[in-house]
């Protein structure tokens, strides 16, 4: 007895798969995205650090903006030195352990810098730290040791 096998029609390219591992991979990226504002103030041109920690944004900080114009900014509001000293007493009543993460304008004056670190001190925040950037990649010369 001779069996005919039907041959199945070739299988095609399976688009409903692909999609879903596209949609997973697409949730899990935006779910596990840490959506971080570290209150990028355009205006400020950071000095640069040769040595800059790298960027570590914690939840428990706040960030103080100062301007080349001498103007101070916390959350995209401008603060007076008697209001900032205000809302650091604020803070520092909530959590004395608060990062208090100072970003300042390469030409702003040292004066205001000294006045927001003063009004951190007052509050009792003593943990503060200045924002930098990288410094910008120049020709560097890498001499080699010469023998006489």
């Amino acid at each position: 007895m001779k069996f005919r096998y039907k041959m199945p029609n070739p299988i095609g390219f399976q688009l409903a798969p692909m999609l879903d591992i596209v949609f997973l991979l697409l949730v899990f990226f935006v779910v596990t995205q840490t959506f971080e504002d570290d209150e990028p103030d355009l205006s400020i041109t950071l000095p640069s650090a040769e040595t800059p920690k790298p960027g570590e944004n914690a939840s428990n900080e706040i960030i103080v903006n100062i301007r080349k114009d001498g103007t101070v900014m916390i959350n995209r509001q401008p603060y007076t030195m008697p209001e900032l000293e205000e809302k650091l007493l604020s803070v520092a009543r909530l959590d004395k352990t608060m990062l208090v993460r100072i970003r300042v304008d390469e030409k702003a004056e040292s004066g205001t810098v000294v006045h927001v670190m003063d009004a951190c001190l007052k509050a009792g925040l003593n943990n503060v730290s200045f924002s930098t950037r990288p410094p910008a990649p120049s020709s560097v010369n890498v001499s080699t040791p010469q023998s006489s």
